[in-house]
């Protein structure tokens, strides 16, 4: 495309003028290290693919892989049957298998994003979805890792330090 565009030749040959691919298909299958930390037993059902939409009350335009890390925060034993107890009833099924353990201050594993959605919206999309919070991801493709390795993370999602995948 024709234009008045500096050309800046370096060593390598590079002109300084490229394309930036973005699509939404290219988001979910590059990793970018993106990874947020939150309570258990929240954390382990989403990373077990039992929890799949994730409430928080901010929005985020992050799409594909997100890391999930469990706070220093143990999960209490009522917090973890009241949440099992909901997952049976909200997907009608008693045979669910639920996480033997629910481990803090490590890397649990990794979900993709597809989507955040206004509560609004999810509503609309899932009537009967499991989440009240003002924004909702929308959370596939849960993978848990075998070996978990401790971790310190932070608020909302960040640039993970620690991953060396």
């Amino acid at each position: 495309v024709p234009g008045n565009f500096p050309k800046m030749k370096n060593s390598n040959g590079f002109d300084g003028v490229c394309n930036r691919v973005q699509d939404k298909e290219f988001q979910e299958m590059s990793d970018q290290k993106a990874c947020m930390s939150m309570h258990q037993p929240w954390a382990s059902l989403l990373v077990a693919g039992i929890k799949k939409h994730e409430g928080r009350s901010w929005y985020t335009g992050h799409r594909g892989r997100l890391w999930i890390a469990s706070t220093s925060k143990p999960g209490q034993p009522d917090e973890i049957q009241e949440l099992e107890n909901f997952y049976r009833a909200h997907y009608n099924d008693e045979k669910i298998i639920f996480p033997t353990q629910y481990p803090s201050a490590v890397l649990l594993g990794c979900v993709n994003v597809t989507d955040c959605l206004p509560q609004e919206e999810y509503r609309k999309i899932y009537p009967n979805g499991e989440s009240d919070s003002p924004f909702v991801f929308i959370c596939e493709s849960a993978q848990e890792r075998s070996i978990r390795f401790p971790v310190k993370g932070e608020h909302k999602i960040c640039k993970s330090t620690f991953l060396q995948i």
